[in-house]
């Protein structure tokens, strides 16, 4: 997760990104991240068994040991409880903040890439608000990004400008989808 975040790494970018590589690539740290989180926001908790199972599927099936699946059970229970949390804390899984602006930026368009597939594999044909409708309609546009060699301040401005909507929509997704009670209770408060 980006180093310009206040809190802990769950898992580290290039930790899990050495572990893809070892098996071969297939999968993008940032994407794997995505993929769980948009299935979270959609409300499943599928369980860290059948989350090493759609990981090795889309590593062409391929054994996880151990080391692996430690490594993935720590980035499944660090991001329930992240979002879970009510001070905003997740932070997207995303190459260091000293690492090029066009290597942040691919990644940052993975995790998109990667929100949208779990999120869509768990929402099917349920009806979305028009919201979170244009949410994903965003999310989808960030995931077609085509990163270009510019490490200019404006263009890092505004890539911390969109990564950071992307953070705060993934929090407004989850408490809208996933948890849309502790969204009426946060409402009925408000109201007294």
């Amino acid at each position: 997760m980006t180093n310009n975040d206040a809190t802990p790494d769950v898992v580290a970018f290039d930790e899990l990104a050495d572990r893809l590589v070892e098996l071969g690539g297939g999968s993008h740290p940032s994407e794997l991240h995505g993929i769980l989180c948009g299935t979270f926001a959609a409300g499943s908790q599928p369980g860290v068994e059948a989350w090493f199972r759609q990981v090795s599927g889309l590593l062409d099936d391929q054994e996880l040991d151990s080391r692996f699946q430690d490594l993935l059970m720590h980035l499944y229970q660090g991001t329930w409880q992240k979002l879970n949390q009510s001070d905003f804390s997740i932070a997207l899984l995303l190459p260091d903040d000293d690492e090029a602006l066009e290597q942040r930026t691919e990644a940052l368009g993975y995790w998109c890439q990667g929100f949208l597939s779990g999120f869509g594999e768990v929402i099917g044909d349920k009806p979305l608000s028009q919201e979170v409708e244009g949410v994903l309609g965003d999310f989808s546009e960030i995931a077609q990004i085509q990163p270009e060699a510019d490490d200019s301040d404006e263009s890092e401005r505004f890539f911390m400008e969109v990564s950071e909507f992307v953070r705060m929509a993934l929090i407004t997704l989850f408490s809208e989808v996933a948890t849309p009670e502790r969204s009426t209770e946060r409402d009925t408060k408000t109201i007294h």
